[in-house]
């Protein structure tokens, strides 16, 4: 069999690599997880490619000395963009430069911009894109089968929370000649639903991806004490908490969250459990969550806001939560509560979009804005020890339906039936 020649954008990559964790999407933890498999398939090669202005950027240099990276090959692809010259024409006031311009722009670079891609695309049966929106470049060439990686529909569903239109872009580069790679069959269905005259649904693959990293059981106590500390926390090991990790953005619902879990322990008087929140806050949404907390009270010191958790301690704080809760009012997936039930944490979630495809029957599931079902979850973990170990086993059992190597192999599947086909 040939090998399958692919191109694969690396501008997610390259933007996230040498960025601080913060900087460290989920769709970069897609895109890495991804090619880390693909190059180590022997019926493919392939190469990554950059964009001209990313050509003498700093990361760009060091992402190529990565071992990672080391027997890849990286290739600029010119986007030639006529308007832009024409227009520089258009303001000069000297007709004789104008026609200078005319014929150094419009037909000695363009003519030298096309050849150079055209090198590198003739061969090349599969472009992919893991987040940016695939170049006329490639949609033109009717022998490269183009690839689109789906995450979710949050800017169509909750407009308000973004300054900008965020998906039109995208959206309005849609055809249906593009294959997509649905991260569930919720993400899957949303975009049929918004965008289904510019899709086809034949075309469209739910590949389930998985967690950024393995997660496993750790509870132990020394070890989370050290680790909590790192974040200002002092924690008593007789101490139980609630941990919650994610951006604190509007939609993860975590004004709703804390009222609740106060509420709680208000309610059942206790007074040795306490809610870690892991996550970078938005700025917009400081103001919310500052008012959430005011009305906290003499209860405040119970709410510690850790900020970004590093990667290394995020195992051992899910494992030894006394419970999980990831209340979102829609998720394209919905990583956080798969990782906790790797790391052997019961998990409380929203019963909405794609969640019920990660948890199953594996979690407690509810209505995310329901408090009284909230409240009612929390105490049936908090105090029923059995069933928690009932539910960190069904999680760990669940758990193992989502790999890297499952999510490649399907994509692989789909590669390959599509150059084949």
């Amino acid at each position: 069999m040939n090998k399958i020649n692919i191109l694969f954008d690396s501008k997610v990559l390259i933007d996230s690599f040498y960025i601080a964790n913060s900087g460290r999407s989920g769709v970069f933890f897609v895109a890495l997880n991804v090619l880390q498999i693909m190059k180590g398939n022997n019926n493919f090669h392939i190469t990554l490619t950059y964009p001209k202005e990313y050509e003498n950027s700093v990361n760009l240099k060091k992402i190529k000395k990565e071992s990672f990276f080391l027997k890849l090959k990286f290739i600029r692809i010119v986007e030639y963009d006529k308007n832009i010259f024409q227009e520089k024409i258009r303001k000069h006031n000297n007709n004789y430069i104008k026609l200078i311009f005319n014929y150094l722009y419009l037909k000695i670079i363009e003519r030298k911009e096309h050849i150079f891609n055209d090198k590198y695309l003739k061969n090349t049966h599969i472009y992919i894109s893991a987040y940016y929106v695939i170049s006329d470049i490639f949609l033109k060439q009717k022998h490269i089968k183009n690839i689109y990686f789906l995450y979710d529909t949050i800017p169509i569903i909750f407009p308000q929370y973004f300054s900008n239109p965020v998906l039109n872009p995208l959206i309005n580069s849609f055809n249906k000649n593009i294959y997509f790679f649905c991260i569930s069959q919720s993400c899957k269905d949303d975009y049929l639903k918004y965008c289904g005259d510019k899709l086809d649904a034949n075309k469209m693959f739910v590949t389930h991806i998985s967690t950024n990293q393995q997660y496993s059981p750790n509870y132990n106590k020394q070890e989370l004490i050290t680790i909590l500390k790192k974040y200002d926390v002092i924690h008593n090991p007789n101490d139980k908490y609630l941990f919650s990790l994610c951006s604190l953005e509007p939609r993860k619902n975590l004004p709703f969250t804390i009222t609740c879990f106060l509420n709680f322990i208000k309610k059942n008087n206790i007074q040795d459990l306490y809610f870690y929140l892991g996550g970078d806050i938005w700025k917009s949404f400081e103001v919310v969550l500052t008012k959430t907390l005011e009305y906290a009270g003499d209860f405040r010191q119970k709410i510690k806001l850790l900020g970004y958790i590093d990667d290394s301690d995020a195992n051992i704080l899910y494992s030894n939560s006394i419970f999980f809760t990831y209340l979102s009012q829609y998720e394209g997936f919905g990583m956080p509560p798969l990782e906790a039930m790797q790391a052997g944490t019961p998990v409380i979630t929203s019963n909405n979009s794609s969640l019920p495809e990660v948890v199953g029957d594996a979690a407690i599931s509810l209505t995310y804005n329901d408090e009284e079902a909230v409240i009612k979850a929390f105490e049936d973990f908090y105090f029923n020890e059995n069933l928690r170990k009932e539910y960190i086993a069904r999680g760990l059992e669940r758990a193992k339906m989502f790999s890297w190597e499952k999510c490649v192999g399907e994509m692989i599947k789909v590669i390959e039936g599509i150059v084949n086909y």
